[in-house]
């Protein structure tokens, strides 16, 4: 199964690894390399890795990133090929440039002309995410102008890669409507995320605040699925209204302190109607607090894999 824009449909984030702070592994995930085999098999196609680059380089120009990161993302990148996987890397975490945006303008220019640099021989299946979640001061205007520069840089290395651009305020669907893309590059992908009902997905989220309560169920109303549907349809509209850029829902998923019936039932629907509506996405994510794989027992949360990917053979 594909979809009709892209070469991708069904992925899956390793969060909570290389945008952890300060290093892979403060936030409980290291990323192995039997992790690509098995989405593999369990039926993905992609994966998204969130990487903190801006921790990992000079905080003065010529802000040069360091080689271990390099040298670590290279390794990861070569397992995801190995497995014949698709593989999309980000900028994530910069919360710098969220606060002070025009202060950190320039580090995140610099930061894509070496990661692109780097990597402009890789296959074309290797994807740059330019952003995830721009949000607080790095406000639509800004931002269009940013991406927009950050788009230039690349293509003087890397013509024609796919590059991923999602609209500021988290990326929020809402928000696509102020979204400015450069014309005639065929190459884009627009993302966004999804996490609607947010009191839902996010339920006793420690780092929400105030933390939404917990016992909070969704049962797949029919007034639940329009919620979804409708605000899905925005992406399409938006799309369908500007050239029919390729859609990509880039995080999508449910807290584990909501029942597992509930997530079960969220999961699947939004899956399946983001594929009705040639949507690609990645879940978030693979073994955290979102997960659906347990990395202390080594074993699957079979009921949200098979949500995911009703077919599959694990």
């Amino acid at each position: 199964m594909k979809n009709c824009k892209l070469p991708i449909l069904r992925g899956i984030n390793f969060g909570n690894a290389l945008e952890a702070a300060p290093f892979e592994g403060s936030w409980g995930i290291v990323i192995k390399d039997e992790y690509f085999e098995l989405v593999k098999k369990a039926g993905f196609d992609h994966v998204r890795i969130p990487i903190r680059w801006n921790a990992h380089s000079l905080h003065e120009p010529p802000y040069t990133i360091k080689d271990y990161i390099f040298e670590r993302v290279d390794h990861l990148v070569d397992e995801a090929f190995k497995n014949d996987l698709y593989v999309v890397i980000n900028i994530h975490h910069f919360e710098e440039m969220m606060k002070e945006p025009e202060k950190y303008r320039d580090k995140f220019i610099a930061l894509w002309e070496q990661i692109a640099d780097h990597y402009q021989n890789y296959p074309e299946s290797l994807w740059f995410e330019l952003l995830n979640e721009p949000c607080m001061n790095l406000n639509s205007d800004l931002w269009n102008d940013y991406l927009k520069e950050a788009i230039e840089v690349i293509r003087k290395t890397n013509p024609d890669r796919k590059i991923v651009v999602g609209p500021a305020d988290w990326n929020n669907i809402n928000r696509l409507k102020d979204l400015k893309l450069p014309q005639g590059d065929e190459n884009i992908v627009v993302t966004f995320h999804y996490y609607n009902p947010f009191n839902f997905t996010h339920q006793g989220a420690e780092w929400v605040s105030p933390s939404p309560p917990t016992g909070v169920k969704w049962s797949g109303s029919e007034e639940e699925k329009k919620a979804v549907e409708r605000e899905l349809d925005i992406a399409v509209d938006w799309s369908r209204n500007n050239g029919d850029v390729p859609l990509w829902m880039g995080e999508f998923g449910a807290y584990s302190k909501a029942d597992l019936d509930s997530r079960v039932r969220w999961t699947e629907f939004v899956a399946r109607s983001a594929e009705e509506r040639n949507i690609a996405w990645a879940y978030w994510e693979f073994c955290s607090s979102f997960g659906i794989y347990d990395p202390l027992r080594n074993e699957w949360v079979l009921p949200l894999v098979k949500a995911l990917i009703p077919e599959t053979k694990i």
